[in-house]
């Protein structure tokens, strides 16, 4: 997260704000923004989003990867991983840095016992369990699954996905719609897994 803070702090300085400019207009704290610049504290995706909005920026612009328009993606490089502090899910991206690409590849690790509300979004997921014991909702319907199994569903229907174990559960999983882009909750919030 410190190099998002990083990059914050610079996207900031070139508008010419100060962090109480951006505080206005994002609706987070001057400290807050102050923590996160300095990497010493973690952003939600909501709080992201925020920021973005009132940057007039997309999401993406923080999660890209420098340079290159790589397909092949080596063993030992460094990958982005994103962890959402609201959820404890941590994202590792496996999708290369071509920003019109129609693919997010990533393992989700869920903590013991995650749990989130139905989600509906664009697009289409397929999800392949590495660890642990989940449970997959779409719509009234419930799924145990377990390493090797995998899933393929339309993102319009209402899901979601709990772990069903006491330690961490991963889904290899590839959605048509990107991470950051987030999806909308059962009770009318923008949000991701």
């Amino acid at each position: 997260m410190q190099e998002i803070g990083q990059r914050i702090r610079g996207f900031r300085q070139r508008k010419g704000w100060t962090l109480e400019d951006l505080s206005s207009r994002c609706g987070l704290s001057v400290s807050f923004l102050s923590q996160v610049e300095r990497g010493l504290s973690s952003l939600s995706i909501s709080s992201l989003q925020a920021i973005c909005r009132a940057m007039d920026i997309p999401l993406t612009y923080f999660f890209a990867a420098p340079s290159g328009n790589s397909l092949v993606l080596k063993a030992g490089r460094p990958r982005s991983r994103l962890r959402i502090e609201d959820s404890g899910v941590t994202y590792n991206v496996l999708s290369g840095p071509m920003s019109e690409r129609m693919l997010e590849a990533l393992i989700a690790e869920f903590p013991p016992n995650y749990q989130h509300p139905l989600i509906t979004h664009p697009g289409e997921e397929f999800g392949y369990v590495l660890e642990g014991k989940i449970g997959l909702q779409i719509e009234d319907e419930e799924f145990v699954l377990e390493p090797g199994d995998s899933f393929h569903i339309f993102s319009s229907q209402p899901h979601t996905i709990r772990n069903l174990s006491p330690s961490p559960a991963k889904i290899l999983w590839v959605l048509t719609q990107k991470l950051l882009e987030g999806g909308i909750r059962a009770d009318g919030e923008t949000s991701g897994y």
